[in-house]
């Protein structure tokens, strides 16, 4: 995605590809289909970066889907002290219907997950070389961004009535238009367990049809790392373990030496899996706006407290006094500090953490027994040898993985309580915005709301 403004010239150029004639006869955009709009190999590779750049942008993994995610589950370790009311909402778990923040997941979100299925409607377009690799990153986009909205959308997998408690808009089909009025289909809400089984179709057969390698875009490792966190949502231990493993099998990843050069990078690490790619050229580094101070080009608004400075301090992450290696300096996370450093959306640490607690959970040693595992991660911290149980592992993932968006969704699937909520309060789920409810008055709202 580094070459996201290149792609832009693409896609513009493939939109203008028309003659004369066609030119004339070209539907109005907002009745496109992807037989109309989407006719030639060029274009539906066009509308795949499209996809990718939508799916990077601020309002999903460029952002909003880790900011809100950590708002959400401050539970003692942030405050936020900017001026905007949307942020301040959601942290106080008083969210209103109409929160822009909120809107803008849920519409961007939908807006990606059509554009995917506009791209695999026109598959058979697609030069019959690339057909599979384009196919497969586009099921890919769907999956992810699906299992992302129905984690903050609906109850949690965890509470035990998925296949009854309702779940967000499934959409396998595209409408012929695109953008933000997309979530208004008014096509009624499926439940959890009817989204989670959509999310694994396509996630498994993702798997068998993107490449190895593929540059900075999914490959093997990618969607099998994403499979393995939607296991491990669903409480499917074997499945998380396994797909865990074949994504660190399939990566060739190995632990960046130093904890505070993992993050903030320019170009991806050697501990990446996956990373949404931010230049000066393009893309915005949503988590370093809110997150960094104003010398590191950010507001400064989101602030460690002093309680969870001193768990990082115990457990080794980066809170000294060296700027150039501190994880922490003040109240602050060095983790967001570059404006236009990538954000990394899976690392290899959290797959070992993954494999080690699946593999605890099974008494198995699949892949490595969760003691080398536990040791793997905590060795490039320095830290002194630990018995792999639960508790640690999951101790373990609160410290390796804070502020990576993490912290909600654990907690839910482990049905611990945050900030005296319970893991299936209504205050920890999104209100459906208030502008899908007045396009689709029968669209059920959630509790509370």
């Amino acid at each position: 995605m580094k070459n996201k403004y290149i792609h832009h010239i693409m896609i513009i150029i493939a939109y203008l590809s028309f003659s004369c004639e066609d030119y004339v006869d070209v539907e109005p955009l907002n009745t496109l289909s992807a037989s109309s709009a989407l006719n030639s190999n060029e274009k539906v590779i066009g509308a795949l970066n499209g996809v990718y750049n939508t799916m990077s942008s601020t309002a999903l993994l460029g952002g909003d889907l880790i900011f809100v995610s950590e708002l959400l589950a401050a539970d003692g370790k942030i405050t936020f002290g900017g001026t905007f009311n949307d942020p301040r909402q959601i942290i106080n778990k008083q969210i209103l219907t109409t929160n822009s923040r909120v809107n803008n997941i849920f519409n961007v979100g939908y807006s990606t997950i059509n554009s995917a299925n506009l791209v695999l409607e026109a598959i058979d377009v697609v030069n019959e070389a690339d057909q599979d690799r384009v196919k497969g990153e586009a099921l890919f986009a769907r999956a992810l961004i699906h299992f992302e909205l129905v984690k903050l959308f609906a109850k949690p997998y965890s509470d035990g009535n998925a296949a009854t408690n309702l779940g967000i808009v499934l959409k396998t089909v595209a409408s012929p238009f695109n953008g933000s009025d997309i979530a208004s289909d008014c096509n009624a809400r499926s439940t959890v367990q009817q989204v989670y089984d959509q999310v694994l179709v396509d996630l498994t057969a993702a798997s068998t049809l993107v490449p190895s390698s593929n540059g900075i875009y999914a490959n093997k490792a990618t969607v099998n790392a994403v499979l393995s966190r939607v296991h491990l949502q669903m409480g499917n231990y074997a499945g998380a373990r396994d797909a865990a493993n074949d994504a660190i099998n399939d990566s060739g990843a190995s632990i960046v030496p130093v904890y505070r050069f993992a993050f903030a990078q320019d170009a991806n690490t050697s501990e990446d899996i996956f990373s949404i790619q931010i230049s000066e050229i393009d893309g915005t580094n949503g988590m370093n706006t809110f997150w960094a101070p104003s010398t590191q080009g950010g507001r400064g608004d989101v602030r460690l407290t002093d309680g969870f400075i001193n768990f990082l301090t115990s457990q080794n992450r980066g809170v000294n006094a060296n700027p150039t290696t501190a994880m922490v300096i003040g109240n602050y996370t060095t983790k967001w500090y570059n404006q236009f450093g990538n954000i990394a959306m899976v690392r290899l640490p959290e797959l070992l953490l993954t494999r080690a607690e699946a593999n605890l959970e099974l008494g198995t040693s699949v892949g490595a027994t969760p003691q080398q595992d536990l040791k793997a991660v905590r060795s490039r911290a320095g830290l002194s040898f630990i018995t792999a149980t639960i508790s640690n592992v999951l101790a373990e993932r609160i410290a390796e993985l804070a502020f990576e968006g993490h912290y909600l969704h654990d907690f839910k699937r482990r049905q611990f309580t945050i900030e005296g909520f319970s893991f299936d309060a209504n205050e920890l789920v999104l209100p459906i915005p208030q502008n899908q409810i007045n396009a689709c008055p029968d669209t059920q709202q959630n509790a509370g709301y």
